[in-house]
């Protein structure tokens, strides 16, 4: 009951099917520069917030994203339609991830209402807010986004992916199974133990 609550607002993907994913993807492959802008515009606020989620700092975040997309465009090519096209994305979306957290002992967490434009209108929250909240709920949101980052900043990758996916993406476990390269038992398992100590670090104690 718990996770109902805390994540009552899951990110939302896209209202365009996978079969026109796979019809963008052989156009894409035969060089249609269009087709590839429509992907990366489907797909970049919910990699960008994957990411954001995984590696705690906007900035590292927005590397990282762009990274991804390069190397989908490098590599579209010789993509295999062997699954979804959204689960390879992430793929390597979560590679570099976990790569980057590797590779850095620390991260500088960046607030998640810090302004991240030069003109200082746009932050963090607005990449990933629901704007059709009214004010009142608005700020309990904020407090919400703040309370799961800190939570998630202090889990360890494989607990954090599943939440990620699962929890804030709204990822079915097949999808996030063939993302992560393990059976569907091990994402509900993983997801389990991640929520336990998730709601331990939140100061949750009863589920």
């Amino acid at each position: 009951m718990f996770f109902w609550v805390l994540f009552s607002r899951r990110q939302d993907n896209t209202d365009i099917p996978p079969i026109y994913d796979d019809e963008l993807v052989d156009r894409a492959k035969q060089g249609d520069k269009k087709a590839l802008d429509v992907l990366y515009h489907k797909y970049k606020r919910p990699i960008l917030n994957y990411i954001y989620r995984f590696v705690g700092n906007f900035h590292h975040a927005e590397e990282l994203a762009q990274e991804t997309f390069v190397r989908v465009y490098m590599n579209i090519s010789r993509y295999e339609k062997t699954g979804k096209f959204s689960s390879w994305v992430y793929t390597i979306a979560g590679n570099l991830s976990r790569n980057f957290l590797r590779d850095r002992k620390h991260v500088n967490e960046v607030s998640i209402d810090e302004s991240i434009t030069e003109e200082g209108s746009v932050t963090l929250l607005d990449v990933i807010q629901d704007k059709g909240k009214l004010p009142d709920e608005q700020a309990l949101a904020e407090e919400k986004e703040k309370l799961i980052q800190q939570g998630i900043n202090q889990l360890k990758p494989k607990h954090k992916d599943v939440i990620i996916l699962c929890d804030i993406q709204g990822l079915p476990y097949d999808e996030v199974a063939k993302i992560l390269k393990c059976p569907s038992q091990t994402v509900g398992s993983r997801l389990s133990r991640a929520r336990e100590n998730l709601a331990r670090i939140l100061g949750f104690k009863d589920l």
